[in-house]
Protein backbone atom coordinates (compact mmCIF):
# COMPACT_ATOMS: atom_id res chain seq x y z
CA UNK A 1 0.00 0.00 0.00
CA UNK A 2 1.22 3.90 -0.99
CA UNK A 3 0.99 6.64 0.94
CA UNK A 4 -1.66 7.75 -1.52
CA UNK A 5 -3.48 5.00 -0.84
CA UNK A 6 -3.44 5.09 3.57
CA UNK A 7 -7.19 5.27 4.07
CA UNK A 8 -6.38 7.42 7.26
CA UNK A 9 -4.11 10.56 5.29
CA UNK A 10 -5.70 13.18 3.33
CA UNK A 11 -5.92 13.62 -0.48
CA UNK A 12 -3.32 15.64 -2.24
CA UNK A 13 -5.38 19.07 -1.94
CA UNK A 14 -6.23 18.54 1.25
CA UNK A 15 -2.18 18.38 2.23
CA UNK A 16 -1.96 21.79 0.13
CA UNK A 17 -4.45 23.04 2.01
CA UNK A 18 -3.18 21.91 5.52
CA UNK A 19 0.30 22.80 4.84
CA UNK A 20 -0.32 26.23 3.91
CA UNK A 21 -2.43 26.67 7.57
CA UNK A 22 0.38 25.22 9.21
CA UNK A 23 3.28 27.58 7.42
CA UNK A 24 0.36 30.65 7.81
CA UNK A 25 -0.41 29.36 11.59
CA UNK A 26 3.80 29.23 12.29
CA UNK A 27 4.69 32.16 11.02
CA UNK A 28 1.43 34.32 12.63
CA UNK A 29 1.55 32.38 16.05
CA UNK A 30 5.57 32.54 16.11
CA UNK A 31 5.21 36.46 15.51
CA UNK A 32 3.14 36.96 18.25
CA UNK A 33 4.84 34.77 20.67
CA UNK A 34 7.70 36.87 20.27
CA UNK A 35 6.13 39.64 20.30
CA UNK A 36 4.60 38.85 23.92
CA UNK A 37 8.51 37.89 24.88
CA UNK A 38 9.91 40.86 23.53
CA UNK A 39 7.43 43.47 25.26
CA UNK A 40 8.23 41.55 28.78
CA UNK A 41 12.14 42.08 27.91
CA UNK A 42 11.29 45.68 26.58
CA UNK A 43 9.22 46.71 29.58
CA UNK A 44 11.98 46.08 32.20
CA UNK A 45 14.24 48.39 30.32
CA UNK A 46 12.07 50.84 29.62
CA UNK A 47 8.80 50.37 31.98
CA UNK A 48 6.93 53.51 29.45
CA UNK A 49 7.80 51.26 26.29
CA UNK A 50 4.44 49.64 26.08
CA UNK A 51 0.85 51.02 27.31
CA UNK A 52 -1.00 49.37 30.25
CA UNK A 53 -4.80 49.01 29.95
CA UNK A 54 -6.23 49.57 33.35
CA UNK A 55 -9.80 49.83 34.50
CA UNK A 56 -11.80 53.24 34.84
CA UNK A 57 -15.47 54.62 35.16
CA UNK A 58 -14.83 57.88 33.19
CA UNK A 59 -18.25 60.23 33.06
CA UNK A 60 -18.73 60.72 29.20
CA UNK A 61 -21.40 63.64 28.51
CA UNK A 62 -23.98 63.24 26.43
CA UNK A 63 -26.63 64.70 24.30
CA UNK A 64 -30.47 63.68 23.70
CA UNK A 65 -30.93 60.34 23.78
CA UNK A 66 -28.66 58.65 25.54
CA UNK A 67 -29.59 58.22 29.04
CA UNK A 68 -26.08 57.09 30.45
CA UNK A 69 -22.44 57.00 28.99
CA UNK A 70 -19.14 55.92 30.46
CA UNK A 71 -15.85 54.84 29.25
CA UNK A 72 -14.21 51.74 30.86
CA UNK A 73 -10.81 51.97 30.43
CA UNK A 74 -7.21 54.11 30.38
CA UNK A 75 -4.70 53.41 28.15
CA UNK A 76 -1.45 54.73 29.84
CA UNK A 77 1.92 54.97 29.57
CA UNK A 78 4.25 55.75 32.32
CA UNK A 79 7.59 55.57 33.79
CA UNK A 80 6.71 55.88 37.21
CA UNK A 81 5.73 52.45 38.19
CA UNK A 82 6.89 50.57 40.81
CA UNK A 83 9.50 47.63 40.41
CA UNK A 84 6.75 45.22 41.37
CA UNK A 85 4.72 46.05 39.28
CA UNK A 86 6.77 46.15 36.39
CA UNK A 87 7.97 43.13 37.06
CA UNK A 88 4.56 41.26 37.17
CA UNK A 89 3.73 43.02 34.02
CA UNK A 90 6.52 41.89 32.32
CA UNK A 91 5.87 38.37 33.47
CA UNK A 92 2.60 38.25 31.98
CA UNK A 93 3.89 39.39 28.64
CA UNK A 94 6.60 36.11 28.58
CA UNK A 95 4.19 33.63 29.81
CA UNK A 96 2.06 34.77 27.10
CA UNK A 97 4.44 34.52 24.51
CA UNK A 98 5.89 31.24 26.21
CA UNK A 99 2.05 29.75 26.30
CA UNK A 100 1.47 30.70 22.40
CA UNK A 101 4.64 29.08 21.59
CA UNK A 102 3.49 25.86 23.19
CA UNK A 103 0.40 26.04 21.57
CA UNK A 104 1.89 26.89 17.67
CA UNK A 105 4.76 24.20 18.06
CA UNK A 106 1.64 21.55 19.56
CA UNK A 107 -0.39 22.41 16.44
CA UNK A 108 2.25 22.82 14.13
CA UNK A 109 3.14 19.02 15.39
CA UNK A 110 -0.18 17.41 14.63
CA UNK A 111 -0.73 19.54 11.18
CA UNK A 112 2.74 17.88 10.48
CA UNK A 113 1.87 14.83 11.26
CA UNK A 114 -1.41 14.99 9.18
CA UNK A 115 0.40 16.10 6.10
CA UNK A 116 2.74 13.30 6.88
CA UNK A 117 0.00 10.32 6.80
CA UNK A 118 -0.07 10.29 10.52
CA UNK A 119 -3.41 12.21 11.47
CA UNK A 120 -3.47 9.89 15.19
CA UNK A 121 0.30 9.56 15.72
CA UNK A 122 1.16 8.16 19.03
CA UNK A 123 2.26 11.57 20.29
CA UNK A 124 -0.46 13.29 18.68
CA UNK A 125 -2.31 13.05 21.96
CA UNK A 126 0.48 14.31 24.05
CA UNK A 127 0.74 17.28 21.78
CA UNK A 128 -2.91 18.39 22.14
CA UNK A 129 -2.34 17.86 26.10
CA UNK A 130 0.34 20.65 25.93
CA UNK A 131 -1.58 22.85 24.02
CA UNK A 132 -4.51 22.66 25.80
CA UNK A 133 -2.37 23.03 29.20
CA UNK A 134 -0.40 25.69 27.79
CA UNK A 135 -3.62 27.70 27.03
CA UNK A 136 -5.38 27.07 30.13
CA UNK A 137 -2.55 27.46 32.93
CA UNK A 138 -0.68 29.98 30.34
CA UNK A 139 -4.45 32.42 30.47
CA UNK A 140 -4.72 31.73 34.06
CA UNK A 141 -1.18 32.50 35.04
CA UNK A 142 -0.64 35.56 32.62
CA UNK A 143 -3.94 36.98 33.39
CA UNK A 144 -3.36 36.50 36.92
CA UNK A 145 -0.29 37.70 37.72
CA UNK A 146 -0.70 40.26 34.74
CA UNK A 147 -4.06 41.47 36.77
CA UNK A 148 -2.28 42.01 40.07
CA UNK A 149 0.65 44.06 38.40
CA UNK A 150 -2.16 46.51 36.91
CA UNK A 151 -3.71 46.62 40.22
CA UNK A 152 -0.69 47.94 41.36
CA UNK A 153 -0.45 50.26 38.70
CA UNK A 154 -3.79 51.32 38.96
CA UNK A 155 -3.56 51.99 42.66
CA UNK A 156 0.25 53.80 41.56
CA UNK A 157 -1.09 56.10 39.58
CA UNK A 158 -4.35 56.92 40.57
CA UNK A 159 -3.68 60.59 41.99
CA UNK A 160 -1.87 61.39 38.39
CA UNK A 161 -5.30 60.02 36.61
CA UNK A 162 -7.46 62.05 38.75
CA UNK A 163 -8.63 59.32 40.42
CA UNK A 164 -10.13 57.68 37.40
CA UNK A 165 -8.43 54.63 37.64
CA UNK A 166 -10.05 50.75 39.00
CA UNK A 167 -7.59 48.70 40.60
CA UNK A 168 -9.31 45.94 39.22
CA UNK A 169 -8.93 43.69 36.71
CA UNK A 170 -11.12 41.08 34.09
CA UNK A 171 -10.77 38.11 34.25
CA UNK A 172 -11.49 36.10 30.91
CA UNK A 173 -12.28 32.27 31.37
CA UNK A 174 -12.58 31.64 27.90
CA UNK A 175 -8.74 30.83 27.13
CA UNK A 176 -9.27 28.59 30.16
CA UNK A 177 -12.38 27.09 29.34
CA UNK A 178 -10.92 26.28 25.53
CA UNK A 179 -7.86 25.09 26.94
CA UNK A 180 -9.93 22.17 28.75
CA UNK A 181 -11.44 21.60 25.92
CA UNK A 182 -8.31 20.96 24.14
CA UNK A 183 -7.07 18.62 27.20
CA UNK A 184 -10.34 16.65 26.79
CA UNK A 185 -9.70 16.49 22.62
CA UNK A 186 -6.35 14.76 23.77
CA UNK A 187 -8.16 11.43 24.54
CA UNK A 188 -10.19 11.41 20.90
CA UNK A 189 -6.58 11.21 19.47
CA UNK A 190 -5.60 8.38 21.84
CA UNK A 191 -8.68 6.65 20.45
CA UNK A 192 -7.77 7.33 16.73
CA UNK A 193 -4.15 6.39 17.36
CA UNK A 194 -5.57 3.19 18.32
CA UNK A 195 -8.40 2.96 15.63
CA UNK A 196 -5.49 3.96 13.42
CA UNK A 197 -3.30 0.58 14.85
CA UNK A 198 -5.90 -1.79 14.01
CA UNK A 199 -6.96 -0.30 10.74
CA UNK A 200 -2.83 -1.01 9.99
CA UNK A 201 -3.12 -4.49 11.16
CA UNK A 202 -6.23 -5.44 9.20
CA UNK A 203 -4.75 -4.48 5.60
Amino acid sequence: MTSTDDPTGPRRGDRAGISTVLVLGVFAGGFLAARGLISGVFRLVDPGYAPISLLADIPIEHGDGVLDATGNALLVHADTLSTGAVWLLAIADVVFGLALAGIVASAAYVLWGIVRHRPFHRRSHLAAIVAGASLTFGSLLSQGVGGIGLMMAADELNDALGGLALPAFELDPLPIISGLAIVALSYVFRAGERLQRDTEGLI
